[in-house]
């Protein structure tokens, strides 16, 4: 049964990255082999495999082949630092490192290291990573701070939204009117001049508390825009590579934000009855919210007897937060089964934390769906982010932060109610600095992509192909610049 659910896992991977559905044959069991060589550091022996296995295959049957070639490159990439580099960047970064440290920590677990081709290779975030699993090294860090800055400017907006949800009938307060600039720029030695350029760059998707969008300018002019409401909402470009192959593309444009605050009754709750956003949102969508048994069980330990939706998914926000710590990820395109890898390893970035909390959700016949974008409060903190919504008769659609929860719980210095206050706030509400493009994990572009996605789950820095090839990530230089132009728009 295992083994059925990670093919049928790998053949949607397939299905949602390009479009194509491979047909039933023996390829899955050479993907398969392919994996079982990986596991024990084998990759050349992998690639080999696959290589011959693309020569014998019929063209409809090449699709998982390719990708599989395309996830193992990029898993080199992911795990592109030496264990002399891992130490030379402990000791920059961590007070009175001693290298026996190091030894001990990755007998112990606390490194992300893997054997390529009898090569010992560490994963690119393997020190920063090590501030974020662990208190005890995270204190050593000399960067390190016992005063908890963005914690208090969270705390300061959470209290806000508190009091001007009081005093108004709308639960969309304290609006911010923000600014966002993004370029893509091509790098000569991987677009060969004359080809077709294409470009998506991510753009906010009109919803009640994202409104007043406006493009302040793009270059070159945008060859399409996608529908306001569109849940993967892009600026799209193309264009001719010039005689240098260097061509940047760049959009600039202001929107209006507000934050979410709403109060719930919880014997106010209503039953489901035959609501389509029920059966839409508690259905699996393959490869990453997948129902496994480890996860049914998981999802019935932690509801027990409970019925009401609102109170079960709190249930599951408060364990994910009580459980989970934060992680700087993995590229999500090389991980089989994203919210599998949360259970089995109990870290994961905002994304992947979120994947787990959607899916234990829709097991447990709580709708719940995809958000993400960019965190946007002015200063230093800022940056792609990703978070959830859950439905609930009849209060709609709520959003829900389990990364918020699980910083509060495990990073925050705040004093402890203080941080019980916001781990209880970002179930239900949700603060004003945000850009929201994405309202669903694995949608398709528009118009679509030729080549596999760099990004095959979410959509914030970018997509890019030239000739019809896809540019991964460092084959392309980007940007993404915020900027706060004004509180309460809404007052001018």
């Amino acid at each position: 049964m295992r083994e059925f659910l990670r093919t049928f896992i790998i053949l949607s991977l397939f299905i949602l990255c390009v479009g194509i559905a491979p047909a039933y044959s023996d390829l899955p069991d050479v993907v398969m082999k392919a994996h079982r060589l990986l596991e024990v550091g084998e990759f050349k022996k992998a690639e080999t495999l696959l290589e011959e296995a693309l020569h014998s295959a019929q063209e409809n049957e090449k699709t998982p082949i390719w990708w599989e070639k395309e996830r193992i490159s990029r898993i080199r990439q992911d795990y592109d630092m030496s264990e002399d580099e891992v130490t030379s960047e402990c000791a920059r970064v961590i007070k009175n490192f001693r290298p026996d440290e190091q030894r001990r920590w990755e007998a112990e677990g606390k490194f992300d290291v893997r054997m390529i081709d009898n090569k010992k290779c560490y994963f690119s975030s393997s020190v920063a990573n090590l501030a974020k699993r662990y208190p005890e090294i995270r204190v050593r860090f000399r960067d390190y701070s016992e005063r908890d800055v963005f914690g208090e400017r969270i705390l300061a907006m959470a209290r806000r939204m508190k009091e001007e949800s009081g005093k108004g009938a709308s639960p969309y307060v304290a609006p911010f009117r923000l600014g966002a600039k993004q370029f893509i720029t091509t790098k000569p030695e991987y677009v060969k001049a004359g080809e077709l350029i294409r470009v998506w760059l991510p753009f906010p998707r009109i919803t009640p508390y994202q409104k007043d969008i406006q493009i302040v300018n793009a270059s070159p002019q945008p060859t399409s825009i996608d529908s306001p409401e569109s849940v993967i909402r892009s600026v799209y470009f193309e264009s001719i590579a010039p005689e240098d192959a260097t061509t940047t593309f760049t959009l600039h444009y202001e929107f209006t934000r507000c934050g979410i605050c709403k109060e719930v009754a919880p014997n106010m709750v209503e039953e489901f009855g035959d609501d389509p956003v029920f059966k839409e949102y508690t259905a699996e969508e393959p490869p990453h919210i997948a129902f496994t048994p480890e996860l049914r069980a998981l999802a019935g330990k932690i509801c027990g007897d409970e019925k009401n939706p609102y109170l079960k998914g709190k249930l599951i926000y408060q364990w994910v937060c009580k459980n989970i710590v934060y992680s700087y990820a993995h590229e999500y395109s090389t991980i089989l089964n994203i919210p599998m890898f949360v259970y089995k390893h109990r870290y994961g970035d905002c994304g992947q934390i979120g994947l787990l909390f959607i899916t234990l959700c829709r097991i447990s016949g709580v709708p719940a769906g995809w958000r993400s974008g960019w965190e946007c409060m002015e200063g230093d903190h800022w940056g792609m982010h990703d978070w959830c919504a859950f439905y609930i008769k009849p209060y709609g659609w709520l959003p829900a932060d389990p990364y918020m929860g699980v910083w509060a719980e495990h990073e925050s210095t705040l004093p402890a109610e203080e941080r019980k206050f916001l781990r209880n706030f970002y179930y239900g509400n949700l603060d004003p600095w945000r850009l929201e493009a994405n309202a669903k994990n694995n949608a398709p572009l528009h118009p679509a992509k030729k080549d596999f996605r760099s990004d095959t789950v979410d959509f914030q820095r970018g997509e890019i192909e030239s000739g019809g090839r896809n540019l991964y990530f460092g084959e392309f230089k980007r940007g993404m610049s915020l900027e706060l132009i004004r509180e309460h728009p809404d007052k001018e």
